[in-house]
C-alpha cells in the first residue's frame, strides 16, 4: 500500500478532534471484526508459520509468529480493556493564573502521526492500531515480511473497522515495501514519532537512518540477583518463571547472579530445576565448582539468548552484583530477590533499567500487566517514555493561554 503523507497529516488533525466515544466505537468494531473473521485470520497465520518452518527459521522466531484461537481471544480482551481506559486527551495537566489574571493551561494532546516498524509478532498490528486510535494518533504500520499473510488479514479488519466507525482510511496505513521505510524515516515534517520494535539489527538501522525521534529498545534480556537474605523457595519460583514461561520474550531471564554465601546450596538446586525443564545452564568459574554446568564466556554475559539458555554468575556482595548488572544490562528489565530492605534499596537506587523487579518475575514487564490495556512496546531510553509505552506515553501537551488584552510589558 502506498502512503499519502498529506492525507495522513489531515487524518491526524481530524482524529484529534474526535470524541473518546467515537474512538471507543472503533475498538468495538475492530473486536467484532476479529471475531467475525476468525477462520480467515487463523488460516493466514498458519501460512506464515508454515513458511517459517519450511525456511527452517529458529523455533523461538516461529513461536513469536503464532496467533492461535487463544491469541485472538487475548487480542479481543485487550481491545475491551483499552476501551475502558481513559486516554486523558484534553485534560488540563497543569493550571496557573498569575497576578494579572493571565490563565495558563497545560493540556494533554496526541503526538500526531506515528510510524511503527516491527518484526515477527502479528498481534502488534492490532495492539498499535488500537492504542494509536484511542490516544488520538494516526498510525503508519510496517510489519515484517515473515508475518505478511497475518498482517494483511489483520489490517483488513482494521480498515473495515475504520469504515464502520466513520474514520478516514488514512487513519491507519500499512506499508508492505521495505524500500519505502528509509524514505519515511526522513519525513520529519509529516511524521512525529517512530517506534521500532524488533531485533537489534532492525532497531540499530532505524536509529541510524531516522531524522524523526525514535522510541525503542535495541535488546532486552534480564539479570536477577539472588541475595543471601533471599527466600530461596521464592527465588526458585521466580527464576523458573522468568526463564521458561516464554524464553523468546525480551523480558526473559538471561543471567542468575548469586551471592557467594548461598552459592553452594542454591546453585545445584536451581541448576537441576532448570535442566529438568529443558534449559541449558552455563556458568562462571565459581559456579562451576558447585554444579557441572557449561562455560559462560565473556561475550555470553552480553548475549540476549531469546531461548532456553541461562548463565550463572557468583558475586561477593550486592555492590558487585550492581556493578556486574549495570555493565551488562540492556536497561530493559532487571531484578532482585531479597528480604533485607537496605539491600533492596541499594539495588533499586543503583541499577539503571526501565523496570526493576523486587521479589517478582521480570516476565511481568508488560503494558497489559501494568494496567495499560496493551502496549506499543517497551522503551529503554530516558526521554519522553520509559518502560511499557501505553496511552499516556503516546501523548504530549500544549500550553493554552487565556488573556483579556494582555501584552508583554
Amino acid at each position: 500500500m502506498k502512503v499519502h503523507l498529506d492525507n495522513i497529516r489531515q487524518a491526524a488533525i481530524d482524529l484529534a478532534k474526535t470524541s473518546e466515544k467515537k474512538r471507543n466505537a472503533f475498538l468495538g468494531a475492530l473486536a467484532k471484526e476479529l471475531r467475525t473473521r476468525k477462520k480467515d485470520l487463523l488460516a493466514a497465520n498458519q501460512k506464515d508459520v508454515a513458511d517459517a518452518q519450511r525456511n527452517e527459521l529458529p523455533e523461538a522466531f516461529v513461536q513469536r509468529l503464532v496467533v492461535d484461537a487463544h491469541g485472538l481471544e487475548t487480542l479481543n480482551k485487550k481491545l475491551r480493556d483499552v476501551q475502558k481506559l481513559k486516554s486523558g486527551l484534553g485534560e488540563i495537566i497543569e493550571h496557573k493564573k498569575d497576578r494579572t489574571g493571565l490563565v495558563l493551561d497545560k493540556v494533554r494532546t496526541p503526538l500526531g502521526v506515528i510510524l511503527i516498524i516491527y518484526e515477527s509478532r502479528p498481534e502488534v498490528t492490532i495492539d498499535v492500531a488500537a492504542l494509536c486510535i484511542k490516544s488520538g494518533n494516526v498510525a503508519i504500520l510496517k510489519g515484517g515480511s515473515e508475518a505478511k499473510h497475518s498482517n494483511q488479514a489483520l489490517y483488513h479488519c482494521i480498515q473495515n473497522a475504520l469504515k464502520k466507525s466513520g474514520f478516514a482510511k488514512d487513519t491507519v496505513s500499512y506499508v508492505q515495501d521495505r524500500s519505502a521505510v528509509s524514505k519515511l524515516l526522513k519525513q520529519h515534517t509529516h511524521i512525529d514519532l517512530v517506534i521500532a520494535r524488533g531485533g537489534y539489527s532492525l532497531v540499530k538501522a532505524v536509529l541510524s537512518d531516522s531524522t524523526i525521534p525514535v522510541l525503542a529498545h535495541a535488546a532486552g534480556g534480564a539479570r536477577i540477583y539472588i541475595d543471601q537474605s533471599a527466600d530461596l523457595k521464592m527465588a526458585e519460583k521466580i527464576l523458573v518463571n522468568a526463564k521458561i514461561s516464554k524464553p523468546a520474550a525480551c523480558n526473559s531471564l538471561d543471567t542468575i547472579v548469586v551471592h557467594k554465601k548461598i552459592a553452594s546450596r542454591f546453585i545445584p538446586r536451581i541448576t537441576d530445576m532448570l535442566r529438568a525443564r529443558g534449559v541449558r545452564v552455563l556458568g562462571d568459574a565459581l559456579s562451576r565448582k558447585f554444579s557441572a554446568v557449561g562455560t559462560m564466556t565473556e561475550k555470553d554475559w552480553d548475549t540476549e539468548f531469546l531461548g532456553p539458555t541461562v548463565g550463572i554468575k557468583v558475586v561477593s556482595d550486592v555492590a558487585e552484583a550492581i556493578t556486574f548488572i549495570n555493565h551488562h544490562s540492556k536497561r530493559h528489565s532487571e531484578g532482585i530477590v531479597a528480604s533485607n530492605k537496605k539491600i533492596i534499596r541499594q539495588f533499586t537506587d543503583s541499577v539503571d533499567a526501565a523496570a526493576i523487579f523486587v521479589n517478582a518475575s521480570t516476565r511481568l514487564h508488560d503494558g497489559y500487566v501494568f494496567g495499560l490495556g496493551s502496549e506499543m512496546g517497551i522503551a529503554a531510553g530516558k526521554l519522553h517514555a520509559r518502560g511499557p509505552v501505553g496511552l499516556k506515553e503516546l501523548t504530549t501537551y500544549k500550553w493554552q493561554i487565556y488573556g483579556k488584552g494582555h501584552i508583554r510589558a
